[in-house]
């Protein structure tokens, strides 16, 4: 009975568009729009995308673009720094590497790749705590996995039938927060 309320409650969700674990442990795609065929943006283009990789760019290096739709010598300006920023070849072409790399960059949250439990402690507990008190939580940022970040780990995880309830911050659980964050 216990599989069937769980089963009856996964598919619920899916159909309420909540993401599952199977979909979670994919190759996230953070993708901020789909590139032209070409597979990149360069001066001297223009339109909806071009928008959209200035508004990125604003929010990812502070680059201070208007968001003309223009990819203009500042546009390009930007898409090199980010480059650098990101370690890519810096020559001013958004291409594939560029849009995966300003993607994950903006619509992720920014968590380490890392299990967390009871007793860990740094700035990957501290970022983990912040998400949790944006989806709800009152904890206290202070860097430590304690009784009530686990508590709330697990509340989360209660949530979606399809995670485990251990209180472990795991890559399912990583990945499904990380998405319910930007939906």
């Amino acid at each position: 009975m216990k599989k069937m309320i769980a089963s009856v409650l996964t598919a619920s969700a899916l159909l309420m568009g909540v993401p599952s674990v199977a979909g979670a442990q994919a190759a996230h795609d953070y993708s901020i729009f789909q590139l032209p065929r070409s597979g990149v943006l360069k001066s001297g283009d223009h339109g909806e995308n071009v928008k959209i990789l200035q508004w990125a760019l604003n929010k990812a290096i502070n680059a201070g673009l208007k968001t003309d739709g223009i990819f203009g010598p500042n546009t390009k300006k930007a898409v090199i720094a980010f480059q650098k920023s990101a370690k890519l070849v810096p020559d001013g072409i958004y291409g594939k590497k560029t849009h995966a790399a300003l993607s994950e960059k903006v619509n992720s949250y920014g968590f380490p790749e890392v299990v967390l439990k009871e007793g860990s402690k740094g700035t990957a507990v501290k970022i983990l705590q912040k998400a949790l008190n944006d989806i709800g939580s009152s904890l206290s940022v202070d860097g430590i996995y304690g009784p009530k970040t686990k508590a709330a780990v697990l509340k989360f995880q209660k949530k979606y039938p399809e995670l485990k309830d251990t209180g472990i911050f795991d890559a399912p659980t990583r990945l499904l927060l990380d998405k319910v964050l930007h939906d």
